[in-house]
């Protein structure tokens, strides 16, 4: 009786107008997203034994599979803690109905699993399988489906406990996910201390469930059994008190942004956009974005660049070398975040507006928190720059100075003219927050560093032109932040009131 009171409500709330009015788009896109997504991958699945008996003839497709699922599992958890949201399920709409507490932890525990995340890689793992039982590996086959079904489900229940953990601790998370990035860079870790790498640990492990062999089956069954049982008692647990809000940590790191916020207004106002950051899914998701650019970044200290290729490179190519993994890669945060810094308060704007807090101090800590976050997308591949000795530093140095003088104020101001509140704790594959004033104000500084590259043809007065252009801007924040001010002044009402109007 619970699983169908709880089934007949999710659905009347998924056809209810106000829900299908607010995230139409969203589910129109996600669903052809999922939909393209997952019919590549089964197409990719139904010739996968082809594709590895070309590469690697005499190996055994369903066992190559498996090496990597242990990868994925980790790669896919990541991208869910960042860009999921809450609990993995909302029990909040259910708990007013008449189900015991145990009942509704219990068919909570069942439906998170069934949502389009899973349904993507889930059509590849079918495919392989199918592939494979139509090869006359049919038990093998069916082996490989319920490790690839194990692995997405453990990944299911893990990542809105580690999301959890990390949004109280967030620091220490970063600390744990620069660790396991290093290990990712250098993967093949037998190589350097003779221990095994992830893609044996998952040939031992899922490969030995597709072999039938008992001690990996019953490894792997045992740990699913734990994590199965663990999120159970962490839902219950969680779902106790409404934690639609992450809780406030009194851990270390809050207590270092405490001190950070104790250095005047201006910096306390920058801890919050941090805060918010940290703690909602849809902000989250620009700072997952953001560290995709600075990857792809870190990327080009090992291709073969020259300063020849910088001076000899022709307009379209100088373009393709320049503003993809220059302008965009230490001002994508600045950009993609910056532009919606006040519509992400808009659901609030209300007490927004109460906080005694001026106008000056504010814009101050808006812009010094987008100033941060680009010196962050700067630093993280500086050190593999510097030490490959890659004249991409000199593209890498030039795009930051103009983001930090240029872009970030830039951005700032066309924030202003934002009139759509975005909701920040719930992610979307989009939010539409069109503004032609923020256009008019932001596009033109990103085509003004091309006019230095085409009007010259000596290397020191193409990037050194847009270098000097950013760092006399940055010395001239505080006249930027007058203005700043005064802009947000005047389009402070114009805020509210489309704030107000777009969450009737």
């Amino acid at each position: 009786m619970a699983l169908w009171t709880l089934l007949r409500h999710r659905l009347q709330a998924a056809v209810r107008a106000p829900f299908v009015g607010r995230r139409a788009l969203s589910l129109i896109l996600g669903g052809f997203m999922a939909l393209y997504l997952g019919g590549g991958l089964v197409l990719v699945g139904l010739v996968f034994d082809d594709l590895v008996r070309e590469v690697a003839p005499g190996a055994d497709p369903l066992l190559v599979a498996a090496k990597g699922l242990l990868p994925f599992g980790l790669i896919y958890a990541a991208v869910q803690v960042v860009m999921g949201s809450g609990l993995g399920v909302d029990p909040r709409p259910y708990q007013a109905l008449p189900v015991r507490r145990s009942a509704l932890v219990g068919v909570l525990a069942v439906f998170a699993p069934l949502s389009l995340w899973n349904a993507v890689p889930l059509a590849f793992i079918v495919a392989v399988g199918v592939e494979g039982a139509l090869n006359g590996t049919g038990g093998a086959a069916l082996r490989f489906g319920l490790a690839g079904l194990g692995m997405l489900t453990a990944v299911t229940y893990a990542a809105p406990m580690l999301r959890r953990a990390a949004s109280d601790r967030p620091f220490r998370a970063a600390g744990a996910v620069g660790l396991l990035v290093a290990a990712g860079a250098i993967e093949a870790v037998d190589l350097g201390v003779g221990l095994v790498s992830l893609v044996d640990v998952s040939a031992w492990l899922f490969g030995g469930v597709v072999q039938g062999q008992i001690l990996p089956a019953l490894g792997a069954g045992l740990g699913l059994i734990g994590l199965v049982g663990g999120y159970v008692r962490w839902l219950r647990g969680a779902m106790v008190v409404d934690h639609s809000s992450p809780r406030a940590s009194s851990d270390g790191s809050s207590e270092w942004l405490d001190r950070l916020a104790r250095r005047g207004p201006v910096w306390r106002e920058a801890v919050l956009e941090a805060r918010l950051l940290l703690r909602n899914a849809q902000t989250r998701w620009t700072f997952f974005t953001a560290l995709f650019f600075v990857l792809v970044i870190s990327g080009f200290s090992v291709s073969p660049i020259e300063v020849a290729d910088l001076r000899a490179a022709p307009p379209m190519e100088l373009i393709n070398m320049t503003v993809f993994p220059g302008l965009f890669a230490t001002g994508v945060f600045a950009i993609y975040h910056g532009q919606n810094l006040f519509s992400y308060e808009g659901t609030g704007v209300e007490a927004c507006v109460a906080r005694p807090v001026s106008a000056r101090h504010r814009m101050g800590g808006k812009l010094l928190f987008l100033e941060g976050g680009t010196l962050f997308c700067f630093l993280i591949p500086l050190p593999t720059l510097l030490l490959s000795q890659n004249p991409f530093l000199i593209v890498h140095t030039t795009f930051f100075l103009y983001n930090a003088g240029v872009v970030v104020p830039a951005v700032v101001a066309g924030a202003t003219f934002n009139r759509k509140a975005l909701a920040v704790d719930e992610q979307a594959f989009a939010q539409t927050n069109f503004s032609g004033g923020r256009v008019a104000v932001t596009f033109p500084l990103f085509v003004v560093p091309f006019l230095f590259l085409f009007s010259f043809d000596r290397l020191v007065l193409q990037f050194g032109g847009v270098a000097a252009l950013g760092l006399l801007s940055l010395l001239a924040l505080p006249v930027w932040l007058r203005g700043l001010t005064r802009l947000y002044d005047y389009n402070r009402h114009a805020m509210l009131r489309g704030f107000r109007a777009s969450r009737e």
